[in-house]
């Protein structure tokens, strides 16, 4: 709590000025509990991830099991892996997807990150002051209650987490019917402390852009990130965060699938990319 834009982004909108026949606290307030209430939730499924960073990009697939998630590299910088950085991320794959010690740290690191992110959402509502401006439809006639944000100056944070919510504002769009958080816009207009498993600080303009949608079967996903910060770490030495990260492609895997099946599934994955990535090569060099 990632360029292409999803069609919830670029699709036309209608919007209606009429009055909202709910509070927008509480409506706010319903949607962060839905929010928290669907991270407990497994959702065992692929899908492709792509960052785009200020001086390169890289695309995995990632694949989650009742083992924790698994992920391939496929393309840098659009790409494909040569044969040999190919067998080096496979032998490194195998090796953490055998190496069970390893697994359970990075589940116990993924259960830490995620109670901190339940905090946040669970802060949203005390932490900000809501106005509606308007009723949106999306693509598929569903309902988006659009609201502006502003800092509540009663707020108190309760940890160093959200403390980054005093010097935020921005807007907030929630689906009315699936009662969840399709889309957060927020930017910094002032310098504010911040923690994240470290201490630092986050300068005035810096802005993030989060995106949700229903993925299929009622399973929401984060389909968009956008981190656009400076700072500093520890107040001594500087951050910079600037990324887009893009999640497309969600297919639903077994709750029973094994580490033998999903690495399976990856290697097919990666094989694919390289094969289409390898005939548009061949076809370029023919027109030359």
């Amino acid at each position: 709590m990632a360029t292409l834009l999803t069609v919830l982004l670029t699709a036309p909108l209608v919007r209606s000025q009429q009055k909202l026949d709910i509070d927008p606290l509480e409506l706010v307030r319903r949607a962060s509990q839905n929010e928290i209430k669907a991270s407990d939730a497994e959702h065992y499924c692929m899908f492709r991830d792509s960052i785009d960073y200020k001086d390169h990009s890289v695309s995995h697939e990632i694949i989650r099991t009742n083992q924790g998630g698994l992920w391939t590299t496929l393309l840098v910088n659009g790409k494909p892996l040569t044969p040999e950085e190919r067998q080096k991320d496979h032998d490194r794959l195998v090796k953490f997807a055998n190496n069970p010690d390893a697994r359970r740290k990075r589940r116990e690191a993924n259960k830490a990150e995620d109670q901190r992110a339940s905090l946040m959402l669970s802060s949203i509502p005390d932490a900000f002051l809501f106005t509606y401006v308007g009723t949106d439809r999306g693509p598929s006639g569903e309902e988006l209650v659009h609201l502006k944000f502003k800092p509540n100056p009663k707020f108190s944070p309760p940890n160093h987490e959200t403390a980054v919510y005093v010097g935020m504002e921005g807007d907030l769009t929630i689906d009315r019917k699936a009662m969840r958080i399709a889309k957060i816009d927020g930017t910094l207009f002032k310098d504010v402390d911040f923690g994240w498993g470290i201490l630092g600080r986050l300068y005035k303009g810096g802005k993030f852009i989060i995106v949700q949608r229903d993925v299929g079967g009622g399973n929401w996903e984060e389909v968009q990130e956008t981190l656009q910060f400076n700072g500093k770490i520890l107040m001594v030495k500087s951050l910079t965060i600037w990324s887009t990260e893009t999640m497309t492609d969600f297919r639903p895997v077994p709750s029973t699938i094994t580490t033998a099946q999903a690495l399976d599934l990856l290697q097919k994955s990666a094989d694919i990319v390289a094969e289409n990535h390898s005939g548009i090569s061949e076809a370029q060099n023919s027109h030359k």
